[in-house]
């Protein structure tokens, strides 16, 4: 097994507004921070749900790189990390405070429960043939 690299994220701030909110100045705001965090990461695959509010986190890093957002379905964590694994190469998955951490476990790392106040935090999980790490970063 070769080692393989998955960063997962929280969507951004979003506004108060409406089922599918849209990021608002300060979400907008962290995703280009994501952005010019990852640029050099070697991702080739980004991940998010439908929802506008993950759709518009990833797009600073996507655009950046070129990269198409592919859509998975929330709440299955066990179905986008089977997805991921196949890929054996960088990826960011972009989820949600009730998500993200299972997307963690899912691989095999560590993470706590998230609240809806929790933004910022990005996991890198990374697989090798000895175990699992986990290591988490706050993008601010």
């Amino acid at each position: 097994m070769q080692i393989q690299v998955i960063y997962v994220f929280r969507h951004a701030e979003k506004a108060d507004t409406a089922d599918n909110p849209s990021l608002n100045e300060q979400g907008q705001l962290r995703a280009q921070q994501l952005a010019r965090a990852l640029q050099h990461a070697d991702i080739q695959s980004i991940f998010s749900t439908r929802y506008a509010r993950t759709q518009q986190t990833a797009a600073p890093l996507a655009t950046a790189l070129g990269l198409a957002v592919e859509t998975y379905q929330a709440g299955d964590a066990d179905a986008i990390i089977a997805t991921v694994k196949k890929l054996r190469h960088p990826t960011l998955i972009i989820g949600h405070s009730n998500t993200v951490p299972n997307i963690v476990r899912a691989a095999g790392g560590e993470a706590p429960d998230l609240t809806e106040k929790d933004y910022g935090d990005l996991f890198q999980v990374i697989m090798t043939e000895q175990g699992v790490i986990t290591n988490r970063f706050v993008i601010d």
